[in-house]
């Protein structure tokens, strides 16, 4: 026997393969067909109710009115969602409208509300509508959420209609309750800030006035001007100095000149003869009596004469011993006894007369000031001397005012000093005292520019004229179930079953060990046969072709009836279905 060879299987051989197999690839694949049509038709319908709802810019323009809510349209949305798909939301709408079987189970039979929460979600879809603009600020094209759709299936038209009909109206409501809340919370805010920062400004107003009023003259702002008053006050306080000088030398001057001159003017008689006053006169008699008696004892008529004349005097005058006048005599009379004793002896005779008056006048100053006498002085007379005592009580008071007001200007030059000094740590806490309450009113003012913004918010929104939500087709009633897609079901049935009978007959042809051709027969002897006998049927063979084509046949027809009880009660009515065909066909 020759090796085999590798047999290669021709299109003979693989339509003898498809004749053989034929059942083997049709019975599956009518099965996994009608398996697939009935599931087709077995699925319950679901209807999809959907609506649309338009994402509605504000009605006042930006420009006017600025919106205190400023989220974007998606995020809106999401944030809805969130707030009306609670649980409890969830379950209050399962009960109302009797989904998924809840309404009248039992308490063991109910699912958990997590449970139908998740299956509401899952039939419930929120789907954004997008368009591309142009930016204004950037110039880029942009996507932005103009609408979005609100979808929800059910088993049931109505149920499906009737639970997107509730949505609806919650997102839209709960669109107005947040924007509204947001708006109104924004203006609560800003107004708990506008009175917090009013109390703040005041209060920093306050404390600025304090520091104002407790370092009055040492702000900033007065600092040239006491630079320029602490110059003034050193200028005048030079000034009152050269005049003190100037009128202590001219106080000098007039007393030295009012000490030349005697207070009263002396009397000339028509005889020429020049006579004293009473009170020169009982100067000169005191003094020449002091003299006198110092050199003549008292019954010397001089003595007598004199003491009678100066008590004749005094008794005029109404005064006793002028005790300024006996210290003047009593000076003068020392110095003539030193001007003595220079040029003689302390035995000569002059001494001794000049040492006793010296004795007499201090006795009469002893006796007089025991004796509590007082010193008098008449009215001056004389014209010249009047003029420089006037003059020298001027200068005096002058001088007074000049040592008084030196003392004033002393006292304010130390006063700017000490301003001066401390007005560098002034400035520093004035500056910052200045910096807080300009923050504070710049803060103030934009608080209470968002404030009226905010209020205008909060008043637009109330209006309806801010960014709202408008449903523009509202959820219909379905006519067509949404689902299961039965043409796609049956179709891939169709697919499926083709293959699985394919796959089953390659199957079946690759585990048959028998040999099914001439051709498989040479490639094993190694020699082609040389005669090749057909198959013969026999009446037996006939019998069971014809049972089997029965079969086929039957089988064929259950299908066909299966399918269209399936179309009639699961799709459509037939008879529905024959007008649908016709008139898509053209055919009136």
């Amino acid at each position: 026997m020759n090796s085999e060879e590798e047999y290669v299987k021709s299109m003979d051989d693989y339509v003898a393969m498809l004749k053989r197999r034929k059942w083997a690839m049709i019975i599956p694949a009518v099965v996994v067909f009608a398996s697939a049509i009935i599931l087709a038709f077995a699925l319950p319908p679901v209807y999809q109710s959907q609506a649309t709802i338009l994402v509605q810019q504000q009605a006042v323009a930006n420009a006017f009115v600025q919106s205190s809510v400023n989220s974007f349209a998606e995020q809106q949305v999401q944030t809805i969602s969130q707030r009306v798909l609670t649980v409890a939301n969830i379950g209050k709408i399962v009960e109302e409208f009797n989904l998924y079987g809840q309404a009248g189970a039992d308490t063991a039979s109910r699912l958990p509300g997590t449970e139908l929460a998740s299956l509401f979600r899952e039939d419930l879809d929120v789907e954004m509508v997008n368009s591309q603009v142009i930016d204004p600020n950037t110039g880029r094209a942009t996507q932005v959420t103009i609408a979005f759709t609100l979808a929800f299936k059910a088993g049931s038209k109505k149920s499906a209609q009737q639970v997107a009909t509730k949505l609806v109206t919650l997102f839209l409501d709960e669109n107005l309750t947040i924007r509204a809340g947001q708006a109104d919370s924004t203006a609560q805010f800003f107004e708990i800030e506008g009175r917090r920062l009013t109390r703040e400004v005041s209060d920093i107003g306050e404390e600025l006035a304090q520091f104002k009023a407790l370092n009055e003259g040492s702000l900033p702002q007065l600092y040239q001007y006491n630079l320029n008053m602490l110059q003034r006050n050193v200028d005048q306080l030079s000034n009152t100095k050269i005049r003190l000088q100037e009128l202590k030398t001219r106080e000098i001057e007039i007393a030295s000149r009012l000490a030349q001159i005697s207070p009263f003017s002396p009397v000339t008689l028509p005889t020429g003869e020049l006579v004293l006053s009473d009170s020169d006169r009982l100067k000169a008699a005191q003094s020449d009596y002091r003299r006198k008696s110092a050199i003549y004892n008292d019954n010397h008529p001089d003595v007598v004469r004199l003491y009678r004349e100066i008590q004749v005097l005094q008794a005029e005058l109404g005064v006793e011993t002028d005790v300024d006048d006996l210290r003047q005599q009593l000076q003068g009379q020392k110095r003539h006894l030193g001007e003595l004793q220079s040029k003689y002896l302390d035995s000569h005779q002059d001494i001794k007369n000049t040492q006793q008056l010296i004795g007499q006048l201090e006795a009469s100053i002893r006796s007089a000031g025991s004796a509590g006498s007082v010193n008098y002085t008449p009215e001056a007379d004389n014209p010249a001397y009047v003029l420089l005592s006037t003059q020298l009580s001027a200068t005096k008071s002058e001088v007074e005012s000049i040592l008084k007001l030196q003392t004033e200007l002393q006292e304010k030059v130390e006063r700017y000093e000490e301003i001066i000094k401390t007005a560098p740590d002034v400035e520093k806490d004035y500056e910052a005292l200045q910096r807080d309450y300009r923050t504070a009113v710049t803060k103030y003012q934009e608080v209470k520019s968002r404030q009226q913004d905010a209020q205008m918010s909060k008043s637009m929104e109330a209006n309806r004229k801010g960014e709202r939500f408008i449903l523009i087709e509202p959820p219909v009633l379905p006519s067509e179930p949404a689902s299961p897609n039965r043409p796609a079901i049956m179709f891939l049935g169709l697919l499926l079953g083709v293959g699985t009978g394919v796959g089953l007959a390659l199957l079946r042809e690759a585990l048959d060990s028998g040999i099914q051709s001439t051709g498989e027969l040479g490639s094993i002897m190694g020699e082609p046969p040389l005669v090749t006998i057909p198959y013969i049927e026999n009446e037996l063979d006939a019998t069971k072709d014809q049972k089997s084509r029965r079969l086929q046949w039957l089988t064929m027809a259950v299908g066909g009836i299966v399918i269209l009880a399936c179309i009639h009660f699961f799709y459509m009515p037939l008879n529905v279905l024959y007008f649908v065909i016709f008139n898509k066909l053209g055919f009136s």
